[in-house]
């Protein structure tokens, strides 16, 4: 039975690829990055009225070339995140805003394209140096390709599918998505192994039993993180808070199929074929 669903993850890794390839070849990026990774102006509005997103977006658009609003909730009640490039004149784009949202407050963040691309090199370095450094321990902790690569596989799908996800929602990844992001290769690596030690020394005929006590763990660990992530969107009113949780979310959804689908399949595989 788990072997029959280990296509669904692989056609799921393909198509994330391919989401991912899209996007660089229409946008240069293969995901969507937030303004303290490619540099820009971001002008955040507080408002005691939700601001029409849309309407906003396309009356600034009349005047600059490239705008992207999005909405929020701020302490004052609600609000919005305008991005412009770093040179627009934030007067010019403040006196559009007024005319479609009455604001209360606002405050200015510009960050230089250079830096920006910078600061996303540097995310990208730690990154590939925290999933070689993982990959290396997990190999010496098994000591076989087989379930080593297993849990390797999961975990670098996971964080591929989560960055195509959050692409195709619009969902933008700052230095906060990244943190988010480290997390959840520590997270994945946890329920692998958590799989992995219950159902390695198992016979064939005790492969399911052991895998049902690991996935009922699994579930019961991944129901709390995410109603956990969940009210952090609700009620959170920090855009790095609220970035960090959209990554998770995500991120522990996925890990559903890659875990308990493709790594379970590998493993009841390879179980099988070591007491033949």
């Amino acid at each position: 039975m788990l072997n029959k669903l280990a296509f669904v993850p692989i056609v799921l890794f393909i198509l994330s690829l391919g989401v991912l390839f899209y996007n660089y070849s229409n946008t240069g990026d293969f995901i969507l990055r937030d303004i303290d990774l490619k540099g820009g102006t971001l002008i955040t509005i507080e408002t005691s009225q939700p601001v029409d997103v849309h309407a906003l977006e396309t009356a600034l658009l009349r005047e600059f070339s490239s705008v992207s609003v999005s909405g929020l909730k701020t302490s004052a009640g609600y609000g919005a995140n305008i991005e412009v490039a770093a040179d627009t004149n934030t007067t010019s784009v403040l006196n559009v805003v007024n005319q479609t949202a009455n604001y209360s407050s606002f405050s200015v963040q510009t960050i230089g394209s250079d830096l920006g691309n910078f600061f996303f090199q540097q995310v990208i370095y730690l990154l590939i140096a925290a999933f070689v450094l993982m990959s290396i321990i997990i190999y010496f902790i098994y000591r076989n390709a087989i379930s080593s690569f297993g849990i390797v596989f999961a975990t670098f799908a996971n964080i591929i599918t989560t960055l195509a996800v959050t692409s195709l929602l619009g969902i933008r990844i700052s230095f906060a998505g990244f943190a988010g992001l480290l997390m959840l290769i520590a997270y994945t690596v946890d329920t692998n192994i958590v799989l992995t030690t219950k159902v390695l020394k198992s016979s064939p005929q005790e492969f399911r039993k052991q895998y049902k006590k690991a996935l009922i763990t699994g579930v019961t660990l991944i129901a709390t993180v995410s109603i956990t992530m969940f009210v952090v969107q609700l009620i959170s009113t920090s855009r790095l808070l609220v970035n960090i949780s959209q990554v998770l979310l995500i991120g522990f959804l996925i890990d559903l199929i890659y875990t308990w689908m493709f790594d379970s399949s590998l493993l009841e595989w390879f179980v099988k074929r070591r007491y033949k």
